[in-house]
């Protein structure tokens, strides 16, 4: 059973906001709906609850993730302390050490709401630090983008073939 809320924004004009429960983060997050009506933002919250390790997009999205995490914490590490050494990232440390703060459900802009396939950029952050923003961008069967948080669309195809994209092409 789906365990989410939606309602009309208070904040943003065409855009629907809501809280759905991810088990994958064990927790209640918040997402968005930009430009679409409630049944594609319902879908896009179902297909999010029913994530895991063991989707190939998401998986792949994971492992870019880890490998945007590793390069911060190579570059940066020594600014922040995670609270915990992590030699090597696993795909269950990343889901441990990081939150989403926001969801935003996104339809594809030239197609029908029927025919749209999910897609959604997530902002995250590390949970032992809130301020160190980055992003996850995907449609439903294709890992689009994991890196420094743009706000990005997950229609954007031309993010394959920038050099700061860990996903890759």
């Amino acid at each position: 059973m789906s365990d989410y809320s939606i309602h009309n924004s208070e904040k943003y004009f065409n855009c629907l906001e809501g809280t759905l429960h991810s088990k994958l983060f064990d927790m209640n997050v918040p997402f968005q709906a930009k430009n679409c009506e409630e049944v594609y933002a319902k879908r896009c919250a179902e297909f999010f609850e029913k994530l895991d390790l063991d989707s190939e997009a998401f998986s792949e999205l994971v492992y870019a993730g880890i490998d945007y995490l590793n390069d911060l914490l190579d570059e940066r590490g020594d600014e922040f302390d995670l609270g915990e050494e992590l030699d090597e990232i696993t795909p269950e440390d990343f889901l441990r050490i990081t939150a989403p703060v926001v969801i935003v459900f996104e339809m594809h802009n030239l197609l029908t709401e029927d025919d749209s396939p999910v897609g959604f950029s997530i902002k995250m952050h590390l949970r032992a630090v809130p301020d160190e923003l980055f992003e996850l961008a995907m449609q439903e069967e294709r890992a689009i983008y994991a890196g420094e948080y743009r706000g990005v669309s997950p229609w954007n195809d031309k993010l394959l073939k920038k050099k700061w994209n860990y996903v890759e092409e």
